[in-house]
C-alpha cells in the first residue's frame, strides 16, 4: 500500500515536466515551505523528519542555457555557468502552552546567476541578471491551536520582500509578497496525520488561491511517507534516532521584482518567475545534541522562466532554462521533541 501512494503522488508531481509544460495545479511562488507547517508543536508524526530552528543551507546547481521558450528567441542563446542560492533561516517560540503554541520567523535568502555568455536577444537583461542578487526577506508567524485529542489548526501569516533591492528588507510595496496559510488537521495516532489546507499569495504578479492534502504516515519504525500534495512528496527511511534518509520530489517557483537600467539611463521593470521539480535524494544526520546536518542530492527539471513586463517600455519575454544536476548541503539546530511539546 505504501509504495502504490508515493507511486501516485510522485507520478503526479511530475507528469507534466517532461514536456516542460507547467501543469495548472502548480500555482506561482509555492515550495515545499509553502504548503507545510513545520514547527516544535502538535502537526507531525514520530520520527519525522526534522524541524528546523535556526537553518542555514547553500545549493548549488550545474550550469544550463536559457533556450527560447515561445520562439521569440534566435541562437545563440545566454548561457549561465552556475546557479547558487543560499538561505538563511530562523524561527522561535514566543508563546509555547499546551493549548496555544506562537512562533516568529525571519527569513534571509538569495540566489545569483553567474551568466558565461550573453545571446543574441534581451543581453541587457541578462547582463543584469548576471550575479545580481534576487533577494528575498520574510517575516512571519505561525499559530497552532490544538482542538482536541486529535484534531487541530494551523496558520500562518507572512510578508516577502522579493527583488534585486538593496539591504537585508525592504518595505516597498513593489517588491511585496503577502501569504496566508490555514491547516486543518486529524492525527488520529502518532504514526498518522492527514489535513487540508488553503494557501493564498497576492504577489507584484497575481493573487493565487492553493488547496492541498496533508498525509504523514509511518508504515513501521523505519519506513513513512511526508507529503502536502503538490508541494513535495518523500517517501522516508529511519536509519536510527539520528539518521533519516528521505527520497521523492518537490515543486518550488519563486518571483522576484527585476530592474534593469540601460546605457541610455531608461528603466525596465520586470517581474521574474522560475518554477521547477526536484526529484532528490536527501538525508538528515544528527552531529550534536540540537545539531543537525542535512545533504540534498538531485536533479533539477525547469519549467519556463517567465521575464513579466511591468512597465509600458519593458519587452515582456519566457525563456526556458536547461534541465541539471544541483547539490544542497545545509546545517541546522532542532531541539528535542520533548523540549516543546
Amino acid at each position: 500500500m505504501k509504495r502504490i501512494i508515493l507511486a501516485i503522488l510522485c507520478f503526479f508531481l511530475v507528469q507534466g515536466v517532461m514536456a516542460q509544460v507547467k501543469p495548472d495545479f502548480f500555482p506561482e511562488d509555492v515550495s515545499q515551505e509553502g504548503v507545510e507547517v513545520r514547527c516544535f508543536c502538535t502537526p507531525g508524526v514520530r520520527n519525522k523528519s526534522r524541524a528546523k530552528g535556526i537553518n542555514l543551507s547553500y545549493q548549488f546547481i550545474g550550469g544550463g542555457t536559457f533556450t527560447e521558450e515561445d520562439n521569440t528567441l534566435a541562437a545563440p542563446y545566454t548561457d549561465y555557468d552556475r546557479w547558487e542560492q543560499w538561505e538563511f533561516d530562523i524561527k522561535a517560540p514566543v508563546w509555547n502552552k499546551e493549548h496555544l503554541k506562537i512562533l516568529l520567523g525571519y527569513k534571509y535568502a538569495f540566489e545569483v546567476f553567474h551568466i558565461g555568455r550573453l545571446g543574441a536577444d534581451f543581453p541587457e537583461t541578462f547582463e543584469a541578471l548576471d550575479q545580481a542578487s534576487l533577494k528575498s526577506s520574510s517575516l512571519s508567524a505561525i499559530v497552532t491551536k490544538p482542538l482536541n485529542e486529535e484534531h487541530y489548526l494551523a496558520f500562518r501569516l507572512r510578508y516577502t520582500a522579493n527583488g534585486n533591492y538593496s539591504g537585508l528588507m525592504d518595505f516597498d510595496g513593489r517588491f511585496a509578497v503577502y501569504k496566508g496559510l490555514a491547516v486543518f488537521g486529524l492525527k488520529p495516532t502518532e504514526d498518522f496525520e492527514w489535513g487540508f489546507g488553503l494557501n493564498v499569495s497576492k504577489s507584484f504578479r497575481r493573487t493565487s488561491i492553493l488547496p492541498f492534502l496533508l498525509y504523514n504516515r509511518n508504515f513501521n519504525t523505519h519506513w513513512g511517507i511526508e507529503s502536502a500534495f503538490p508541494g513535495y512528496v518523500y517517501g522516508r527511511y529511519n536509519v536510527g534516532p539520528r539518521s533519516i534518509l528521505l527520497f521523492g520530489a518537490e515543486y518550488g517557483s519563486d518571483s522576484y521584482r527585476l530592474g534593469v537600467t540601460l546605457p541610455n539611463d531608461e528603466l525596465l521593470d520586470y517581474a521574474l518567475n522560475h518554477s521547477e521539480v526536484l526529484c532528490m535524494v536527501r538525508f538528515e544526520q544528527q552531529i550534536a545534541p540540537w545539531f543537525w546536518g542535512n545533504l540534498k542530492l538531485g536533479y533539477q527539471m525547469n519549467f519556463s522562466t517567465n521575464f513579466e513586463s511591468k512597465s509600458l517600455n519593458t519587452p515582456g519575454f519566457n525563456v526556458e532554462p536547461t534541465n541539471a544536476f544541483f547539490v544542497h548541503v545545509g546545517l541546522f539546530l532542532s531541539p528535542p521533541d520533548s523540549l516543546m511539546e
